[in-house]
C-alpha cells in the first residue's frame, strides 16, 4: 500500500463501512449494534474512512468523549488487509488531526496484533481494566502529540 488517507465518511458510505464490519465479526457486529453505532458516528462527524490507495479498506470511529481528549473508540481494517501497517498510519493520521495534545485509546489483552499495532503508532500503556469483558481485561494507550506525530 502506497498512500493511506482518512476521509470524514458520509451517510452515503454507510453501506461499505457496515459491510466490512459485518464480514469480520457477525455475532459482534449485532450484539454490539454496530451498524446503529457507525450510523451515529457518520451523522455527528467522528466516522472516517480508510483508504489504501484510494480504496476504502476500513473505518474509525474518533471524538472527545474521553475524559475531553481524543479518543479512538473503533478501527477497523478489512480481514485481506491487515498486517499491511494500515492501522498503524490511520492512528498516526489521526493523531495528527487530533484538537488534543492526547490521543487515548483501548484493546482487550487478548488482541496482540493490535497491541503491536499501538506500539508501532508510538502509543504507550496507560493501564488496565479488569471487569469489561470477562477473563480479558481492557488495556488502555495513550499517544502524545509531538511536532513531528
Amino acid at each position: 500500500m502506497d498512500t493511506i488517507e482518512l476521509k470524514r465518511a458520509t451517510i452515503s458510505d454507510k453501506e461499505v463501512l457496515v459491510d466490512i464490519d459485518f464480514r469480520l465479526d457477525e455475532i459482534e457486529h449485532v450484539e454490539q449494534r454496530r451498524a446503529e453505532k457507525i450510523v451515529q458516528a457518520i451523522v455527528n462527524g467522528q466516522c472516517f474512512i480508510i483508504e489504501a490507495d484510494e480504496k476504502e479498506v476500513g473505518f474509525m470511529l474518533f471524538d472527545y468523549r474521553f475524559f475531553d481528549q481524543g479518543w479512538i473508540e473503533l478501527i477497523i481494517i478489512d480481514e485481506e488487509h491487515r498486517g499491511k501497517g494500515i492501522a498503524t498510519k490511520a492512528m498516526e493520521l489521526i493523531c495528527k488531526e487530533s484538537k488534543t495534545n492526547k490521543v487515548f485509546t483501548s484493546t482487550n489483552k487478548s488482541n496482540t496484533k493490535m497491541q503491536k499495532a499501538l506500539a508501532k503508532a508510538g502509543f504507550s500503556f496507560a493501564g488496565e481494566i479488569i471487569g469489561l469483558d470477562d477473563g480479558d481485561p481492557e488495556l488502555f494507550y495513550f499517544r502524545a502529540r509531538k511536532d513531528d506525530c
